[in-house]
């Protein structure tokens, strides 16, 4: 896919955001991703690996051909 400079993959959002613990911190930058975690798994397969997840569709029962 195109990147349109945001870093958006699969609708995802991909950008930084600075952490402080205490007003006078000059911060910590962290990079952050945000978007449904199933999208996540199938943009980032290596990164996701550790997660297991569960979509109702995947939940739901497959119509069976018993003809």
């Amino acid at each position: 896919m195109a990147s349109n400079g945001k870093g958006n993959v699969y609708g995802l959002n991909i950008f930084t955001k600075t952490i402080r613990n205490s007003p006078n911190d000059s911060g910590k930058i962290i990079g952050v991703i945000e978007g449904p975690a199933d999208k996540m798994i199938t943009a980032y397969p290596k990164e996701f690996a550790f997660m297991r997840h569960q979509t109702k569709r995947s939940l739901r029962n497959k119509k069976l051909n018993d003809n």
